[in-house]
């Protein structure tokens, strides 16, 4: 829901950019989309003759307005037929397309799509929650991403409460970060009611929320040399009499 929230916030914000949300984990990852997006899977066949077309891969798109969209694999038990090489080739060929490519690797490490897409990536965002066995996962794939040659950018702590033991500082340590690498998404209601809606919890006016995703957009609106959005000010009341 990450990805999507920032996406959405930053196609909302900056109307007159050309931004592309692409699922490259293995999964479809549409559990936040009402209208099944176009999805990889039919456009596999270009990919494995290295036929792909950006302009054509822009009209298979699903979009609103400035937003589009590429679910990811529909059938996850094909998942083992898309190599690194293959995510590396179709977002060179559609990059040039779009302002801003914001890919969704998801929570694993083990498969093509989410390995080809952090290698190539100028920026990679992990997002963790404060719990032991996220921590520990994360753990065990920071080892794999070394090998890789893959740093990381920054973590996000999704869910974040405060009152957690599993402090930022705690986590940066076990993960051997830094804190300033560290970005924080507030603890939200509304997730299960955000599932059946098919939205994300930006449609919920929760408000710690939504400055939360701005300023992880403002991050990557920076480091890609783009415009930051403007967090509105809060209006001042005046009384007449």
């Amino acid at each position: 829901m990450i990805a999507q929230s920032v996406a959405e916030t930053i196609s909302t914000n900056h109307p007159n950019l050309k931004i592309l949300l692409i699922a490259m984990n293995g999964r479809e990852s549409t559990e936040y989309v009402r209208e099944a997006p176009a999805s990889i899977d039919g456009i596999k066949i270009h990919i494995d003759n290295k036929m792909v077309s950006g302009e054509d891969f822009v009209k298979t798109c699903t979009h609103k307005g400035n937003l589009y969209i590429m679910a990811g694999i529909s059938n996850e038990t094909e998942e083992r037929y898309y190599h690194p090489d293959m995510a590396k080739y179709l977002l060179e060929e559609i990059a040039p397309e779009f302002d801003l490519v914001i890919a969704d690797c998801g929570n694993k490490l083990d498969n093509g799509l989410a390995i080809g897409t952090l290698t190539i990536a100028e920026d990679r965002f992990l997002v963790a929650t404060q719990q032991e066995t996220v921590i520990r996962r994360h753990e065990k794939n920071r080892k794999l991403l070394e090998d890789l040659g893959i740093k990381i950018s920054a973590l996000i702590v999704n869910k974040y409460f405060d009152q957690d033991p599993y402090e930022i500082s705690y986590i940066a340590s076990r993960l051997e970060m830094e804190v300033e690498q560290f970005l924080k998404i507030d603890s939200a209601g509304y997730s299960r009611l955000a599932e059946i809606d098919y939205k994300t919890l930006l449609n919920y006016k929760n408000g710690a929320y939504q400055l939360d995703i701005i300023t992880v957009a403002n991050v990557i609106l920076i480091r890609s040399g783009l415009t930051e959005i403007q967090r509105q000010r809060k209006s001042r009341w005046k009384s007449f009499i």
